[in-house]
């Protein structure tokens, strides 16, 4: 592997954490507490293998497995569908809606036995949709995952989603591929640095065989899980995508996920509905995102006694929603394919959005494991179509709905993910058509701007913030970095030079906790700090307090921060001093405020 030792050096300063020593003989690494392979193989594969070399076969390792476990359990989806609804999964719509209403009500309830009787013989929840976990994983836990639990946590998974629970077969896919990387990376013993880009590699693989997405789903990986586009980690993740694509394609199927009719929009007046389309699909995005999490927090509070039966009530409305249509049933391929084609009604393209919404956030904060990646493009998908066949009867003569389904896909893609690039590439893997680039570009972009101004964090990163996990944003820090002034306190006490001596003393006693008095001129300029401690041990002459004044004790020497220094560099500011706060200044030293040494390690990114 030509370069190979550049990429093994660049991972480890990535993750600023040198590979791990040997453990300890008979010790039990964390990642694998069942089913360690016998010691003696492993010994062998470590000697034919030096550690570059090694890294590189687990790369190529991941994605075959993570392809291999893609076949498995889409064989098991179709035919767990083809058992209980007599479909697969390209006519599962088709089956369901020829299936008489009992059926539609107690499939999706059995669904949600399964899941509460899972969690209760494990004793835990399957909750959650992976990703966010898996972030975490890579960010914060050194690519640790359980893979026994990821195991039974994707079978489970993809078991519920046969059975109709609204949500996404990808989570399955996604967890298990990065499952398998951590455990490949604790089995050799890999350093951290490595396990994390393994972990990121069986993830994006994952997704990859899912969809027939390779460039999408290796640009994912590096976006959204690793939070960088650094040639260094393209390597890896390509090489795995491309490993389980090529696996995928060979036992599944090699066509883009969505065979649709060719559209192409590239007349000046659709490139501005694609814009218009990008406002109003980014703020649904946020909707999208915000109802996910508003829902989770609600079902967090339910009675822990109840909280293991929740999956069962909620695949129960689902099964409930099932009467009227089993249009929100399963990952809902059918319905975006219809949409795709314009071939749903105004109503309906209206309705079942919300409808989808309501549903995923029941079950996903109920705790059906899944995914909600294909949920989001369901959402979308049936936005652009509507705002297309709105388009139509006001302005007719233009292109079908379908194609601004297409463009909803998109931009709901990447307002809820943040991630242009990867949902952009992701939506032409699927569709494979090229002349509807630009304005999905244009919609993508704008849409994930509209949802982050509305929404700040993405549908991953929520799930992190509200578990008070902190992971890197996936853009430049010099844009996300913040200055002086967002972390700026007000002044609420300040002392002439001519202050006396007594009241000095008074008004420091005062001052909370760290904090110091400053001294200004009329002009509000700065002239010194006074602190408490440097005036216990300068007191002067007992007899001369009553002539002491404020510029007699103050010290002119601290050096004053400006709002346009970053936080970087206050923080160098404050390793050469041993003040608990520093005053703040404009260009003509006027006093502005304060900025305290807690609040700056608090929020600052260093």
């Amino acid at each position: 592997m030509h370069g190979s030792g550049k990429a093994l050096r660049a991972f480890q300063h990535w993750t600023s954490v040198e590979a791990m020593p040997e453990p300890a003989a008979g010790a039990v690494h964390p990642d694998l507490r069942t089913g360690e392979p016998s010691p003696w193989l492993r010994r062998i594969l470590r000697g034919l293998l030096g550690q570059e070399r090694r890294f590189w076969v687990l790369v190529v390792g991941v994605g075959l497995i993570s392809g291999l476990g893609a076949v498995a359990l889409l064989a098991v989806l179709r035919f767990t569908q083809h058992l209980f609804w007599q479909s697969n999964t390209e006519h599962f719509l088709e089956g369901a809606l020829a299936s008489p209403g009992w059926r539609r009500f107690l499939v999706p309830v059995l669904g949600g036995a399964l899941v509460t009787l899972v969690s209760l013989l494990v004793g835990q929840p399957l909750r959650g949709h992976g990703t966010a976990g898996i972030i975490e994983s890579i960010w914060v836990k050194s690519g640790r995952l359980p893979f026994p639990r990821a195991l039974l946590r994707g079978f489970v998974s993809i078991i519920a989603v046969a059975l109709g629970a609204p949500l996404g077969r990808e989570g399955a896919l996604l967890q298990t591929g990065a499952a398998s990387g951590s455990a490949l990376s604790g089995w050799l013993r890999l350093g951290p640095g490595q396990a994390r880009v393994l972990v990121a590699c069986g993830a994006s693989a994952g997704i990859a065989s899912a969809y027939n997405v390779p460039i999408g789903a290796a640009l994912f990986g590096l976006e959204v899980l690793l939070g960088s586009f650094a040639l260094e980690l393209f390597g890896p993740i390509v090489v795995s995508c491309v490993v389980a694509t090529l696996v995928s394609r060979t036992l599944i199927a090699d066509h883009p996920s969505y065979v649709i009719p060719h559209y192409a929009l590239i007349h000046p007046r659709e490139l501005l509905l694609a814009l218009l389309l990008g406002v109003l699909v980014g703020g649904a995005s946020a909707l999208y995102v915000r109802g996910i999490n508003v829902t989770s927090d609600l079902l967090d509070r339910v009675p822990a006694w109840l909280a293991p039966f929740m999956p069962l009530v909620a695949m129960t409305l689902v099964g409930a929603t099932a009467l009227a249509g089993p249009y929100l049933l399963g990952n809902g391929y059918d319905s975006v394919n219809m949409a795709l084609h314009g071939t749903l009604p105004l109503t309906l393209l209206l309705l079942l959005p919300l409808a989808k919404l309501a549903v995923t956030s029941l079950c996903a904060g109920a705790g059906v494991p899944g995914g909600l990646f294909t949920p989001s493009l369901f959402f979308g998908a049936l936005l652009g179509g509507a705002f297309g066949m709105v388009v139509e009867r006001v302005l007719p003569g233009g292109v079908p709905s379908g194609a601004y389904a297409l463009l909803g896909m998109g931009a709901v893609l990447a307002g809820t993910t943040h991630a242009s690039v990867s949902a952009v590439l992701m939506i032409f893997e699927m569709t494979g058509d090229y002349d509807l680039i630009l304005p999905l570009m244009l919609a993508a972009v704008v849409a994930a701007v509209v949802s982050r101004r509305l929404e700040p964090e993405s549908l991953y990163t929520s799930v992190l913030v509200r578990r008070d996990v902190r992971v890197p944003a996936s853009v430049p820090h010099w844009l996300r970095e913040e200055g002086v002034r967002s972390l700026l306190s007000p002044i609420t006490q300040r002392v002439p030079p001519s202050a006396p001596f007594d009241e000095v003393v008074v008004l420091l006693l005062e001052q909370p906790p760290g904090a110091d008095l400053y001294v200004t001129d009329t002009e509000g300029r700065l002239l010194g700090v006074i602190t408490l401690d440097a005036l216990k041990g300068h007191l002067p002459d007992h007899s001369l307090l009553q002539a002491t004044v404020a510029a007699d004790v103050m010290d002119s020497g601290v050096q004053p921060i400006t709002p346009d220094l970053s936080l970087a560099e206050v923080a160098s500011r404050f390793g050469h001093t041993l003040l608990e706060r520093l005053p703040v200044v404009d260009s003509g030293r006027r006093l502005l405020g304060s900025l305290s040494k807690g609040d700056l390690l608090k929020r600052g990114r260093f």
